[in-house]
């Protein structure tokens, strides 16, 4: 049985969040990184597998 859980991190370019994405990934999970910007942080996350969203939270019809 294979898991296709998809995780949602908040605040994936920070110190939490971060920590968070990276271990979901390195465990081999699906993880999408809502993020900010576009910035060298935000390209690292998607060349380790992480799915990247450009968002802001107070954007309700963006998120």
């Amino acid at each position: 049985m294979s898991d296709d859980r998809l995780f949602l991190i908040t605040g994936a370019t920070g110190k939490t969040g971060g920590g968070a994405i990276r271990l979901l990934l390195e465990r081999g999970y699906r993880a999408r990184a809502l993020v900010h910007r576009e910035d060298e942080r935000s390209r690292a996350l998607a060349e380790a597998g992480a799915e990247v969203v450009v968002a802001d939270l107070h954007d309700l019809d963006g998120v």
